[in-house]
């Protein structure tokens, strides 16, 4: 592990409520990213110039009071997804000043952390799935149709508990959802058939959830000190493959860098972790944050003026995010 760990590159500052959820703007015509993209606890979305480091726009994504950001998610420079807690998911029109709102989708009844997740199955079928209807079913739907396509809901809903995250995956060419539980359940449904293809169980009460395709590699982080990789093998068998024992409990977020090479950490001891992938083993400790770190996300691609590679974003209860140009 390093001996000493660098500092930030920069730390922006400006959101009015601790962060909870960050994505970089994909930028236009294969240039490098130039736009940060953060959410807050109480319902705003700030997007910064990482040129100026300017806060470019501000506006409120909840209807109401002011709910939770608990997703952020971009692909285009046009577009840029959002779930708010309580209210649903919304696919923003970023070429208006403020952004509008293109369409809706509703938790059906869900109330909790759970996140969406978007998925491209060919150049004609964008598939979003969200949690809902209840705490325990996800609802798959057609984006461009704006068509629900089925429920998932398990067969003994009672021992699996509250849907923790969905995440959509690419195995062998077929893509799957895979639904984390509040039991510990890890189950990869075929939207298609709407049935479980494959399933393993971790620790209970997993928070955070991700997997890169081309690795295969997952990371599943709980509220205890435990860590597990998972990975899915070409006939859909999802495992448990090692479990990894951090100092201090309780995970918010987990990413893997766009590489593969390795994978982030965010802790309630305010701690960002970077560990390898070939390995496991941890790599860097980062402290900055005086509070939980609650999100993180990687750039894809060099960001102009701040790194050559993948920049690392960190957003805090502090209501700060911290960048991290760091083993590129």
């Amino acid at each position: 592990m390093s001996a000493s760990p660098p500092d930030p590159v920069f730390v922006l500052r400006g959101a009015s409520g601790p962060v909870t959820s960050l994505t970089f703007i994909v930028p236009p015509n294969g240039k490098n990213v130039q736009k940060l993209a953060a959410g807050t606890q109480n319902g705003y979305i700030l997007i910064w110039d990482l040129q100026t480091k300017c806060l470019l726009q501000e506006w409120s994504a909840s209807d109401g009071e002011g709910s939770t950001i608990q997703w952020l998610y971009n692909e285009t420079p046009q577009q840029l997804w959002t779930q708010v807690r309580y209210e649903g998911v919304k696919m923003w029109d970023m070429n208006e000043s403020p952004p509008v709102v293109m369409a809706e989708f509703s938790l059906d009844g869900y109330l909790g952390f759970g996140q969406s997740d978007v998925v491209s199955v060919n150049d004609w079928t964008k598939l979003l799935g969200i949690p809902g209807p209840g705490q325990e079913g996800v609802s798959v739907w057609d984006v461009e149709k704006r068509y629900k396509i089925c429920s998932l809901l398990p067969a003994d809903p009672k021992s699996r508990g509250s849907l923790m995250q969905t995440r959509w995956v690419d195995v062998a060419g077929q893509v799957s959802l895979v639904v984390v539980y509040e039991s510990g359940h890890l189950s990869l449904w075929d939207w298609k058939t709407s049935t479980i293809t494959g399933e393993c169980q971790v620790g209970e009460n997993p928070i955070c959830f991700t997997y890169h395709n081309t690795k295969r590699l997952g990371v599943v982080g709980t509220t205890s000190e435990k860590v597990y990789i998972v990975t899915i093998s070409d006939d859909l068998a999802i495992s448990t493959i090692q479990e990894i024992t951090i100092t201090n409990p309780g995970l918010s977020c987990c990413v893997v860098r766009p590489d593969g090479k390795l994978y982030v950490t965010a802790g309630w001891d305010s701690r960002i972790r970077i560990f390898s992938s070939k390995k496991h083993k941890p790599i860097a400790v980062l402290q900055y944050h005086k509070k939980t770190v609650e999100c993180l996300a990687y750039s894809v691609g060099d960001v102009e003026h701040l790194s050559t590679g993948c920049l690392l974003a960190a957003g805090s209860s502090d209501k700060s995010v911290s960048l991290w140009n760091i083993f590129n």
